[in-house]
């Protein structure tokens, strides 16, 4: 099952005791993480596909932006100027960045979201929304308190939540300071670093390094806490649906 995490619940509650076979891919609130020596440039287009591609309506999207605070100004200057440049209208159309939300319920959601938490650090593109349809412009809200919903609750749209991290182990600490565990992402230009911290660190199924989580036939997709367990694709995605045989 993909869904909410709510809904992911009653099913795991209902099919208790019958002996089935449970996956369950569910919500998430995944860290991206960008530190102090990473490539900016290659962080911002991450981003873009990570939090507004599919407006934000993905279980695995990059919602949270944690960065170190010597290189968080000029992230911040470099992500306005590229949103700036998203296009926003019928998701037919190839030449198109961002379509409309799925429906006017989860449209009034977000916008209840965003106007009841959000702080005044909000920025959004001036950007013309087509006249019909369920659109919502690329959101980027910074200095946001980690207890804020909009840190903690899966929101489904196409909003990032910025947050300072004064150093590497504060960047760890904030990453998991959720009850979700789906997607990570993590920017630097140690590699070896970021293959450690990814590894021993942070609590979630999936982790990217200079990428964004991208689903893909080979590799396992899944995740851990309320996002879930079990995974899909490759050799441990079949398993999911088999019984093994031990012949000895």
């Amino acid at each position: 099952f993909t869904g909410s995490t709510d809904v992911g619940k009653k099913i795991r509650q209902a099919t208790a005791g019958t002996g089935k076979s449970l996956t369950l891919e569910l919500g998430g609130k995944s860290p991206f993480i960008v530190f102090d020596d990473a490539d900016l440039d290659s962080a911002v287009e991450g981003l873009v596909d990570a939090i507004w591609f599919n407006q934000g309506q993905v279980c695995c999207a990059g919602s949270r932006l944690l960065v170190q605070e010597g290189v968080s100004e000029r992230l911040y200057s470099k992500i306005k100027a590229r949103i700036q440049k998203l296009r926003i209208g019928d998701p037919l159309d190839k030449s198109i960045d961002m379509g409309a939300i799925v429906d006017q319920v989860q449209l009034d959601d977000i916008e209840k979201m965003v106007g009841e938490y959000a702080p005044d650090t909000i920025f959004q593109p001036n950007t013309e929304l087509p006249a019909k349809g369920c659109y919502y412009p690329p959101t980027l809200i910074t200095d946001v308190e980690t207890a804020n919903p909009l840190m903690q609750n899966e929101i489904f749209g196409p909003v990032l939540s910025l947050v300072r991290a004064k150093h590497d182990e504060h960047a760890i600490e904030l990453a998991s300071e959720t009850r979700f565990g789906l997607g990570a992402a993590i920017f630097s230009a140690n590699v070896a670093k970021a293959q450690r911290i990814a590894i021993e660190d942070i609590e979630a199924g999936c982790v990217a390094i200079n990428d964004f989580v991208r689903s893909d036939p080979r590799v396992p997709f899944g995740g851990i806490k309320d996002s879930g367990y079990g995974r899909e694709l490759c050799k441990l995605g079949i398993h999911e649906f088999i019984n093994s045989k031990s012949i000895v």
